[in-house]
């Protein structure tokens, strides 16, 4: 495996009612490693994520970035670890799309010719530079999606997660989004897709993981993975209609 960057050591969601979302989950995403997290409805991924990207607080355990906690840096955890919500909408801030891929690097401190030079650098690395005056209200489910990943990658993080990316996207959409998944990848970016969409994804990825009920029940390279019955976790093995797994990715 490469080298750890983000790693989960005991890590546990405790409810206010007493119960757990998930326990003891110990976990390791390598440098620029592509991983996809899956699972049916409710077996906890996106609880998971959140806690790898700091925007919860574990009841129990630690993540830790390079060997450090990642709470415990002055800096907000989105410096490191990016966080894309299934619902873009939920992180845009912005009225036009540059100003909304300036709005993060801004908060870090950076200048406004800085700033700027993050946001457009994003916004073209998305596919968005010729909408970039553009009202956020005008832009399709495709292009929010991108505006959110722009507004993440102009924070220049280590990791990027994103939850269940392509929800709601027609075909254009898909493929945009799996490009950008593709691109970041080959430039180093660790990168962790929640996703129940096996097959628009998987072939780019160097290692599945399958949560349910709480916990990490498969782990491995994806051919395996996909072998030792996913099924029974509430996924469909779509390899069983392809030659390859290599074919498991919306790319044209």
């Amino acid at each position: 495996m490469a080298e750890a960057l983000l790693e989960a050591r005991g890590l546990g969601h405790r409810f206010g009612d007493g119960g757990w979302g998930f326990r003891g989950i110990d976990f390791v995403l390598g440098r620029g490693e592509l991983v996809v997290l899956a699972g049916r409805n409710g077996a906890g991924k996106t609880l998971f994520a959140k806690h790898l990207a700091g925007l919860l607080v574990p009841s129990e355990g630690v993540v830790l970035f390079e060997g450090r906690p990642l709470l415990g840096f002055t800096e907000s955890p989105s410096h490191r670890v990016g966080y894309v919500f299934q619902d873009a909408r939920l992180q845009i801030v912005g009225d036009r799309v540059e100003e909304d891929a300036r709005f993060g690097p801004e908060n870090l401190g950076l200048k406004a010719h800085d700033a700027r030079e993050r946001a457009d650098k994003a916004i073209e690395e998305c596919g968005l530079w010729a909408l970039r005056e553009a009202f956020v209200h005008t832009l399709s489910g495709g292009e929010l999606r991108r505006l959110a990943v722009a507004g993440i990658l102009a924070m220049r993080p280590a990791v990027v997660i994103l939850d269940e990316p392509f929800a709601n996207l027609d075909r254009d959409g898909v493929y945009s989004v799996v490009r950008i998944i593709s691109q970041l990848n080959r430039e180093g970016i660790a990168l962790m897709i929640v996703t129940h969409e096996l097959e628009k994804i998987l072939g780019l990825a160097d290692r599945l993981i399958v949560m349910d009920k709480g916990a990490i029940v498969l782990s491995g390279h994806p051919d395996p993975t996909l072998s030792s019955g996913v099924e029974a976790f509430g996924l469909r093995n779509p390899l069983r209609h392809l030659r390859s797994i290599k074919d498991l990715a919306w790319l044209d």
